[in-house]
């Protein structure tokens, strides 16, 4: 979407300290390899990379405007305009937020600990088959993509949008305190939820009273007039949304929005009957696990709170598809996958572990995880937890892979699980070899484990006959 130099400036409060020889350019990029003939680049700086030293490429790739927050030799910018500003990257999340002015789309944001991206996900699909105000909304929604959920990701996000956009469902994530504050500022909610309140992030946000803290930020933020869906079942959401001055709307066993007759046992998907007030209707998620049960609760309460009807939501709630290793269904020689393997936290590897429990299986339930990060001083003793919910699940094999691989075996021997079913890899090859002369025909699998342990290349191996 074009930009004016003077919508620049305006939204950047920046200063021109070249002009160029144009005054309307191309869309915002913030990586130079992406840079097309006429676009914006925005020059940020992080801990491992300064978009400074890129603003040469950026210039011969056809950036007519190059934003900046240091001084660079004139020379450089040959006929591209420059704008200087404090920050580039607060910059970025202001040139974002002038653009959620200028169309003013309808915003749905959610955060959470855990199950933010399938909610979004499920919202989304919800709205594509709904109406608001009168009007049809199916192509004329924005969403967050993959991991695009920062002060970066965010703000790219909603720099994609179209004057025919009506909607934008947006993710938001944080591992350090003020980050959600920042996100909602930018997006100014409509309507908000936070999943859930839980052990993730704790070397940033020190305990989960900490979690609490910066979610939270996101219902403080949300616009007047704007409502927001509260999980009672948490505990610390319901505390959150007790604080909220405007309309909400709950979901839980005790909320406005509640899930009853649930069927579990089935590979294919979880089924049940939603219950919103004194309506009902039965749904079939593509998805398994209670967790994500409740995360069609929150996508459910949140929609219908904004006017959407209950046949909107179960159509969008049984065309919504599991985001790639998100809970992901799939099979191998006649082994049950379930590809979980995006990233991991306390409470998303419990709620992993009883999904792999429950599900029908004529073979072995079998886990292979990886450390979970970013938990701080509470690491080791969430890792012994885990090993000890694996034992508690009685789940048959137990892989390990990672720094924490041993405390997780501690953990399970001391819940009563046998050395025997318990194997510690030494890289993803080793594990894949391992699996792969043991697993047979009617076994399932769960792949699990933080992003940087990418657990997903076990699978990969094992598929490409590398085990």
């Amino acid at each position: 979407m074009a930009w004016s130099r003077g919508e620049i400036l305006a939204a950047t409060g920046g200063k021109l300290v070249r002009e160029g020889n144009k005054v309307r350019f191309g869309g915002v990029v913030t990586d130079s390899s992406k840079v097309k003939s006429g676009a914006v680049f925005v020059a940020l700086k992080g801990e491992r990379f300064d978009g400074h030293r890129f603003v040469g490429d950026a210039l011969k790739r056809g950036a007519a405007c190059v934003i900046v927050h240091r001084k660079l030799p004139g020379a450089a910018f040959g006929s591209a305009a420059v704008i200087q500003v404090s920050d580039t990257l607060e910059a970025l999340g202001d040139l974002a937020n002038y653009r959620r002015r200028q169309f003013a789309p309808k915003v749905f944001a959610i955060t959470g600990s855990n199950g933010k991206t399938t909610t979004k996900e499920m919202v989304a699909a919800i709205l594509e088959e709904a109406s608001l105000d009168g009007r049809p909304l199916h192509g004329k929604i924005l969403k967050t993509e993959g991991n695009f959920n920062n002060l970066v990701g965010l703000p790219l996000t909603l720099l994609r949008l179209r004057k025919q956009d009506k909607v934008a469902v947006v993710e938001l994530g944080t591992n350090h305190p003020g980050e959600i504050e920042r996100l909602a500022k930018i997006a100014e909610p409509d309507w908000a939820v936070i999943t859930a309140v839980a052990a993730a992030h704790l070397a940033g946000l020190n305990n989960i009273a900490g979690v609490a803290r910066e979610k939270g930020s996101l219902y403080r933020n949300v616009r007047r007039g704007g409502a927001i869906a509260v999980n009672l079942d948490d505990p610390w959401v319901s505390r959150l949304g007790a604080n909220f001055k405007g309309k909400k709307f709950t979901y839980g066993r005790r909320g406005q929005v509640r899930a009853q007759a649930l069927e579990l046992h089935d590979a294919k998907g979880v089924g049940f009957t939603l219950r919103a007030g004194a309506r009902r209707c039965k749904i079939r998620l593509n998805y398994l696990g209670q967790h994500n049960v409740a995360n069609a609760l929150g996508a459910a309460a949140l929609t219908l709170g904004a006017g959407v009807s209950l046949a909107a939501v179960r159509r969008g709630l049984e065309k919504a598809q599991p985001y790639a290793m998100r809970m992901q269904v799939e099979s191998w020689r006649g082994v049950g996958i379930i590809n979980d393997a995006y990233n991991a936290n306390p409470a998303s590897m419990k709620a992993a572990l009883t999904t792999l429990a429950e599900i029908p299986c004529r073979g072995q339930r079998i886990a292979v995880l990886g450390d979970m990060f970013e938990l701080g001083r509470h690491g080791r003793k969430e890792h012994r937890e885990l090993g000890q919910a694996v034992a508690q699940a009685n789940i048959d094999q137990l892989y390990l892979l990672g720094a924490q691989a041993g405390t997780v075996r501690t953990g399970a021997l001391g819940a009563s699980m046998r050395a025997e079913q318990i194997y510690i890899g030494v890289d993803h090859g080793d594990l894949a070899r391992r699996i792969g002369a043991r697993v047979k025909s009617g076994d399932w699998l769960l792949f699990k484990g933080s992003r940087g342990m990418k657990m997903e290349t076990i699978l990969d191996q094992l598929r490409g006959g590398k085990a």
